[in-house]
């Protein structure tokens, strides 16, 4: 009869026995997120700040993001700065179609 003993410890972490932490790498267009727990923290307090950072990512994202209508009308001033002074009338008109 042969006895086979499995031994299982667990790496001891700095600060206590909790999760090590997490990396989520950066996608669509988000910044990379890093907890770092070190033993402090437990897998579901981890979860609950990486979620409200990839939240907080998202709308960093959505805040710089230029609407259609605001990247037309750029273009449309960008076009009358360029125009000369007495043809920018004109050239409004022959834009806009009034």
């Amino acid at each position: 009869m042969a006895v086979i003993l499995i031994f299982k410890s667990k790496e001891r972490l700095p600060y206590g026995s909790g999760s090590r932490g997490k990396f989520i790498p950066s996608e669509n267009g988000r910044r990379s997120i890093f907890v770092p727990s070190f033993g402090v923290l437990e897998k579901e307090e981890v979860d609950y700040i990486v979620e409200a950072a990839k939240e907080q990512e998202d709308d960093r994202i959505r805040k710089n993001r230029k609407s259609e209508q605001k990247e037309t009308l750029e273009k449309v001033t960008d076009a009358l700065r360029k125009a000369k002074p007495g043809q920018r009338a004109k050239l409004l008109k022959e834009i806009t179609g009034r």
